[in-house]
């Protein structure tokens, strides 16, 4: 069965580079993350894995061109990267070999909760700069510029909500879990996201370019080196996204140790 599992990870990957939505090596990945999820979840875990795939690439390539301001602020674009792939979707692949040598709830509350996470936290940003009004700095306590890290607008917010309760609804009959594990999924996968906000807003390392003011993700701007102005260098925009849909994932899990 592992065979075919593999197969379709292999078609959807080429699928999704051939679509643009990932790059060779993003590719790579993803058909690495796919068949741990397999392993311990089978055609289950691949249908969840299937709906962040499908759902973050069409907001990804929605009104693409009103994103094009917060290109120059966001590193990340249309076509994901091993990095962004495994900073997504590396929390639920580690609960698929987990679940595959250990059977237990508390890694299938964990795969649903983290990739509520990633989903989450996809939604709001790929639709969050699309709100008509700024978002606000959750620390800074002000209005910035869309792309912002650590900034939320309402409709983001709203987005996350509905992001996470997509990945635990179309799991709830799939897997036939209690209620109760569709309510404390979608309730970690909007906390994760939360978490992701305020990391970002807090020690997620920032730029500053001296050419035209600008603060942003690029290690270079306007042709030159951009100078880090806050944050621990290395926590990048695919760490925090790490860290929060594992953190997503124990805040599902530990709720039924």
């Amino acid at each position: 069965m592992m065979v075919l599992y593999f197969v379709i990870c292999l078609a959807t990957g080429l699928v999704g580079l051939a679509m643009g939505a990932l790059n060779k090596k993003g590719t790579l990945a993803s058909i690495m993350v796919g068949t741990a999820v397999a392993y311990g979840f089978g055609w289950k875990g691949l249908i969840l894995l299937g709906v962040f795939f499908v759902t973050s690439t069409v907001w990804s390539k929605y009104k693409s061109g009103r994103k094009n301001a917060i290109k120059q602020i966001v590193v990340k674009g249309a076509a994901r990267d091993e990095y962004q792939v495994l900073a997504n979707g590396g929390a639920a692949a580690f609960a698929g070999i987990m679940m595959g040598i250990s059977h237990s709830i508390f890694w299938l509350a964990f795969f649903v909760a983290a990739l509520a996470t990633s989903n989450a936290d996809t939604w709001a940003s790929e639709l969050g700069v699309l709100s008509k009004k700024n978002p606000f700095h959750v620390l800074k306590l002000k209005i910035v510029p869309p792309g912002t890290s650590g900034a939320v607008s309402m409709l983001g917010f709203l987005a996350s909500i509905i992001a996470a309760s997509l990945i635990a609804g179309v799991g709830y009959p799939i897997y036939g879990f209690s209620l109760e594990l569709f309510i404390v999924s979608t309730a970690a996968g909007i906390l994760g996201c939360i978490i992701d906000t305020i990391i970002g807003a807090s020690i997620q390392e920032e730029f500053y370019c001296k050419y035209c003011s600008m603060k942003t993700e690029h290690l270079e701007h306007c042709g030159h080196r951009t100078i880090k102005s806050r944050g621990i260098a290395g926590i990048n925009n695919d760490v925090v996204n790490l860290i929060s849909s594992i953190f997503g994932g124990l805040a599902g899990g530990v709720w039924f140790l």
